[in-house]
């Protein structure tokens, strides 16, 4: 781990153990992955973003430049709205997934993962020569998440009326923010946004108002979880040879738009079809959870390989991700896999979105948790 994020000796003082992600020393957890993961669900939980890539992008061609670097469409949102989307190349590799927040006018950020060095070349490669300046920037967030999220924000801001997938910028207490809501929990939730300096300060802000509701903060491991049930894409699941066709992302996919890096070559295996699905698979038992890397064999055949994988504390399942040729991509075919714990078999499942799969809890009215005691 050659990073630390401004968290660090936070982390230290707390005794919280440090894991490597991409470089960056984080929290694995505060208490543990389960109870943090039981605390978001119930309650309120918050978490560090520092290690995730920030570029601002700026200028009179500053639109354009991002519908060409995206595949989503730009179009779809307005100064003070958010738009999920894949950074690709012409190959139709992924270079990052992002969400894209239109600040004012021309004026954006783009927020990323840990691919920061693959996006940086990539934004000074296509913006040459154009009237518009990329910058990576230092800012760092904090994600709170949970039913009660609402609920701590609203003792500094009132920001009750936010609608998913806008943002506001505004006054926390002294602090100039961005608060965006937006999150990977699949429940209420948002991110706050500053300048580092004020790190600490926000952080035990943060603490205390989510201790008020039983809430604290969490760390990575209990994110990962999250994030298998839900259906939030990470890591491993952005396989090789995949793009967001392969991925179950065609939805963010906005052909029509016109050119964008990576659209022909998607156009081509829309037409030619698909030779890999990314899918949710469940274990037939819930003792050895589902890891990543496992290969995956129907008749002794391989025939793919698992991504991701959690037994979810909630759901009583034991869940995952894995990428399969496209033949045994159907609802119910049964795969066997060879791990630590000896063969066992796993399902194919419609969806791997497995948690509220219609997103109800993500959209409810963030007064209608106000009206409610704290825990």
């Amino acid at each position: 781990m050659e990073m630390r994020t401004p968290y660090h000796s936070i982390y230290e003082k707390l005794n919280a153990p440090i894991i490597d992600f991409g470089g960056w020393g984080v929290a694995s957890h505060i208490t543990s992955p389960d109870a943090e993961y039981l605390m978001i669900r119930k309650s309120v939980g918050f978490a560090e973003y520092h290690f995730q890539s920030c570029f601002g992008v700026c200028g009179p061609e500053a639109f354009d430049f991002i519908q060409r670097i995206i595949v989503n469409d730009l179009g779809k949102i307005k100064p003070g709205g958010t738009l999920y989307s894949s950074i690709l190349d012409d190959q139709a590799r992924l270079i990052d997934d992002v969400i894209v927040f239109w600040m004012k006018e021309d004026r954006f950020i783009i927020h990323g993962g840990i691919t920061r060095e693959a996006s940086r070349k990539w934004f000074a490669e296509k913006s040459e020569g154009k009237k518009v300046w990329v910058t990576e920037l230092s800012n760092t967030f904090l994600s709170i998440q949970g039913p009660k999220s609402i609920n701590v924000l609203q003792k500094a801001v009132d920001i009750a009326d936010l609608e998913h997938n806008r943002l506001t910028q505004l006054d926390f207490e002294g602090v100039p923010v961005t608060i965006a809501r937006v999150g990977f929990s699949g429940e209420l939730g948002y991110e706050v946004h500053f300048g580092p300096e004020y790190a600490f300060g926000m952080w035990e802000k943060f603490t205390r108002y989510c201790a008020e509701y039983g809430g604290g903060p969490f760390g990575l491991m209990a994110a990962f979880p999250i994030a298998v049930d839900k259906g939030f894409l990470f890591g491993s699941d952005f396989y090789a040879g995949g793009s967001p066709l392969e991925y179950g992302l065609g939805w963010s996919v906005a052909f029509d738009k016109g050119f964008f890096h990576g659209r022909d070559e998607m156009l081509r295996r829309k037409e030619t079809g698909l030779q890999t699905k990314l899918v949710g698979i469940e274990a037939d038992e819930t003792e050895h959870a589902i890891t990543g890397g496992l290969q995956l064999a129907h008749n002794g055949k391989t025939v793919g390989a698992t991504t991701n994988g959690w037994v979810s504390p909630v759901l009583k399942r034991n869940l995952g991700r894995a990428w399969i040729a496209i033949e045994f991509a159907k609802a119910g075919t049964e795969l066997q896999v060879e791990s630590e714990s000896g063969p066992r078999t796993v399902k194919v499942k419609e969806s791997y979105r497995f948690f509220d799969p219609k997103s109800e809890r993500v959209r409810v009215n963030p007064r209608d948790m106000l009206q409610s005691t704290p825990n």
